[in-house]
């Protein structure tokens, strides 16, 4: 239903011109297009149901509840809420009995799903569910057969859902869909269950029903009777994809179905088997029919040549999605054969591109993503001169996942009523001067994960005539910076949506944001951003309702941030301001928060100090903080402790003068770290002494580089021995030939440990920590830790020379992290181990070590 509903929205949007098409287009696409599992947000746990063993959780509304249990849940479970949707998931229960549901008249969404035990559910227990509107009992593996009473008292049912239970016989479920116990039925879901064939009188009981849409996908069906569907005479969608039913049985199924007055208007026809070409007859027996969507996705058509398709003037929506196509004819899809074709889909497909192939006049969506081949034979994708200069009602164009290398400013000529443009996740790293200069009235781009700075800068010119965008989004492109002599927002005056998440940027100027006074979203996440010490918003007058900061570097609140959130906060009616300042990296002391919180207190407006108050943000430091809510902290301090500490802080700045006290104290202090730290001091004294030899050399005037016998010292836990050996053959036997030291192969026997590491440190040019849970359990690995950081410190000369690399394997539990390995993982960008994409792992681990120092 959902391809019927906004396919026809969008049509209509198209003779009409009205609504919001890109807010239409992110539904469709996140619905349809490329579906994505949706995830409900459950926070609140329900009391344990004692009699069925289940567990139950909540919405924030109680409007959706979903119980489970696993071996603990072997009744339906009693719930008391009123909730408009109810989910039964995953438990191990046997039978739903009468009595069951009598509680539940308030409900619209029942799913009864994957209750891998469930073999009888006795009929009536449906009875008081009279509102109810959707109905699933899927992937119940063990349920074979229904009562043909079971949906009784389900008289306003909308949507029935039998997907992948254990039926075997069509002929023992149709009863049970009788229109006098279905009478409001539209829409009947029965794939993926093992029917094989379709009698005649499959779907006699159904005579009389307002049945709209049938799904029989996955059946392996390989007979259906050509009379079969004549009882349902106001069917309007079928699909029967992915079975094995030859082109002559479809033939005549559909015949019938015309002539007896059938008008369909959807027919999936996926996975079908087709090879080579769309069976001819087929096709032209569907031409004359009044099918409006055709789906032939999962097919095989190599080529799509000229004759592929006979003229076919009701098709408005046609599906060719990952049919294997390599080339496509300059007359397949000309005006003429498809005059009022809206929507063609093509993605996942081995297209090298668009050659001059004519597109229909009237077409309003062209998907072309993912056309990119395989990892062994990838595909470059072109875009010829002219190739859009006939398609100037297209409203929406996907080139997404493509290997799209440059765009220039003939790319996109004759794309003047342009509104939604897609061409993230591809290899895009130059965009020529005008080139989206033809989109005159484009109101969405995403250029998200492409390499946009790999070789130059973004400039004012590349995005010239954008006046009319509204959505840019630039998530993961590698930006480090905008420049305010060049401001690339001064040719998007009507910009509402920026998404710059997960780039490289340490700041942002309030020059930058000054031409975006229509913002409504903003979205710097994933950056490098640390607190700032001017004003950007109140600086620029952009006044964003949506600030996204999460996971950058910000450690305290200035008091310009303080001053920026007061004023986005401030005189916004109704509107709900959200800022999100989640998973960056506050201190959580006096010195830090105390002038926030006193300005808050003396200064504050309502708002903004119920802003810091209810926030969810949390402390990174200190330990005693660590993962604590801000607020927490900030309703914690008390006035004369800090003033407390202040105070202190400057009486000691007169004990410090009492010469005998300093020298007391200095005697216990020198005594006790002599003591405890002996080893570490006899170090920190070698790295001084060749620290002091640097800074020596530096007056001279040609100074030698230090020659390193190893190029990285290792330090890793026993556990992590697999990984260092795969680390060891990556980077020593293949160019350019990296020498690595480990202390199983490279310390000499008889040494002393301590010694021994402290020596190959100082003669490895990186050090390498392999941080995984078992490095930070080990007590060895804490102290070579300890010795690289100050390795780090002491050798600092000035240049961007940094001796510390670090490697993260697997989750490392925070509980236990010294202070240092979390301050090191929390301000050093480290190399994250990824077994889907090792490759490129070593390469950049490669890169790094051969640098010269």
């Amino acid at each position: 239903m959902l391809l019927i509903r906004y396919l026809w929205l969008l049509l209509c949007y198209a003779q009409y011109a009205r609504g919001n098409l890109i807010d239409f287009y992110e539904e469709l696409n996140n619905e349809f297009l490329y579906p994505q599992e949706k995830t409900e947000e459950l926070p609140i746990e329900l009391e344990p149901d004692r009699e069925s063993g289940c567990l139950c959780r909540a919405s924030e509304n109680i409007r959706i509840i979903v119980c489970f249990g696993n071996y603990g849940c072997k009744k339906f479970p009693k719930v008391t809420l009123h909730s408009e949707i109810l989910k039964v998931r995953t438990t191990v229960m046997e039978e739903i009995v009468r009595g069951d549901l009598d509680n539940l008249s308030h409900l619209q969404v029942l799913e009864i799903e994957a209750n891998h035990q469930l073999k009888y559910i006795e009929p009536g227990v449906f009875r008081n569910l009279t509102n109810l509107r959707q109905l699933s009992i899927s992937y119940n593996t063990l349920l074979h057969t229904i009562n043909d009473k079971i949906f009784e008292g389900l008289v306003n049912l909308h949507n029935l859902t039998l997907v992948n239970n254990g039926f075997h016989n069509i002929m023992q479920l149709t009863p049970a869909f009788h229109t006098s116990l279905l009478p409001s039925l539209r829409a009947l879901d029965i794939s993926e269950n093992i029917f094989e064939s379709i009698p005649e009188d499959a779907f006699h009981p159904l005579r009389g029903t307002n049945l709209m849409k049938l799904d029989l996908c996955l059946c392996r069906l390989d007979f259906i009777h050509k009379n079969s569907f004549l009882p349902l005479r106001n069917l309007k969608e079928l699909r029967i994809g992915e079975n094995d039913l030859n082109s002559t049985m479809i033939s005549n199924f559909l015949v019938k179905m015309k002539d007896d007055g059938i008008n369909l208007i959807h027919l999936d026809l996926s996975g079908m088997g087709f090879r080579k070409q769309p069976p001819r007859n087929l096709m032209n027996i569907i031409a004359t029919t009044t099918i409006r969507r055709l789906i032939l996705a999962k097919n095989q058509f190599e080529y799509i040549c000229d004759d592929t398709f006979p003229r076919m003037v009701n098709i408005e929506l046609l599906d060719l999605r990952k049919v294997l196509v390599i080339n496509i004819g300059p007359q397949a899809f000309n005006p003429h054969k498809f005059p009022n074709l809206k929507v063609l889909l093509l993605s996942g497909n081995n297209l090298p591109g668009m050659h001059k192939t004519p597109l229909s006049d009237q077409l309003l969506l062209l998907d072309l993503s993912d056309n990119k081949g395989s990892p062994t034979n990838p595909l470059y994708y072109d875009i010829d001169r002219d190739t859009f200069l006939q398609s100037k009602e297209l409203k929406i164009l996907n080139l997404s996942f493509n290997r799209i290398k440059a765009i220039f400013d003939y790319t996109f000529i004759g794309l003047e009523n342009l509104q939604i443009l897609r061409l993230e996740n591809g290899t895009l790293y130059h965009i020529g001067d005008g080139s989206f200069k033809p989109l005159k009235r484009l109101q969405m781009l995403n250029l998200a994960n492409n390499p946009l700075e790999a070789n130059k800068n973004l400039t004012s010119t590349m995005f010239e005539g954008l006046n009319e965008l509204k959505i840019l989004i630039l998530q993961n492109c590698g930006i480090k910076r905008f420049y305010d002599d060049d401001n690339i927002f001064e040719m998007m005056p009507n910009l509402t949506h920026l998404i710059l998440r997960n780039n490289q940027m340490y700041y942002i100027t309030a020059e930058i944001l000054k031409p975006l006074k229509l913002l409504q979203v903003l979205d710097l996440s994933e950056n490098l951003l640390i607190s700032w010490w001017k004003p950007l918003f109140l600086a620029s007058g952009v006044k964003p309702i949506k600030l996204y900061l999460t996971n950058n570097k910000i450690s305290h609140f200035s008091m310009s941030m303080i001053y920026d959130i007061s004023y986005l906060l401030e005189n916004r009616g109704n509107q709900t301001v959200e800022i999100n300042f989640m998973d960056n990296i506050f201190i959580c002391d006096c010195s830090s928060m105390y002038q926030t919180h006193r300005w808050l207190q003396t200064n504050g407006t309502a708002l903004l100090r119920q802003f810091f108050y209810k926030s969810n943000f949390q402390c990174s430091s200190p330990d005693v903080w660590e993962d604590k809510r801000v607020a927490d902290y900030l309703s914690s301090i008390k006035t004369l402790h800090c003033l407390m500490y202040e105070k202190i802080t400057n009486v000691m700045v007169l004990v410090w003068t009492a010469p005998s006290i300093v020298t007391i104290g200095l005697v216990i202090i020198i005594v006790t770290i002599t003591y405890k730290y002996r080893m570490y001091i006899r170090y920190w004294l070698f790295l001084a002494k060749i620290a002091f030899g640097r800074n020596f050399k530096k007056t001279a005037p040609k100074p030698e580089t230090k020659s390193y016998k190893y190029d990285a010292f290792v330090s890793y836990c026993n556990d992590d021995r697999e990984f260092v050996m795969d680390m060891i053959n990556q980077l020593e036997s293949q160019p350019p030939y990296l020498k690595l030291c480990v202390y199983e192969r490279d310390f000499e026997i008889g040494s002393f440990i301590s010694e021994s590491v402290m020596n190959s440190i100082n003669e490895s040019k990186y050090v390498i920590l392999i941080i995984s849970n078992s490095f930070a359990k080990s007590q060895w690995c804490r102290w070579e830790t300890q010795l690289a950081e100050y390795h780090r410190i002491f050798l600092e000369d000035g240049t961007s020379y940094d001796p510390l690399v670090l490697i993260r394997v697997g989750e490392v539990q925070s509980k236990y992290l010294t202070t240092t390995l979390k301050y090191l993982l929390k301000t050093k960008i480290y190399h994250l181990w990824d077994e889907s994409n090792q490759e490129e792992f070593w390469t950049r681990l490669r890169n790094i070590l051969k640098k010269k120092v």
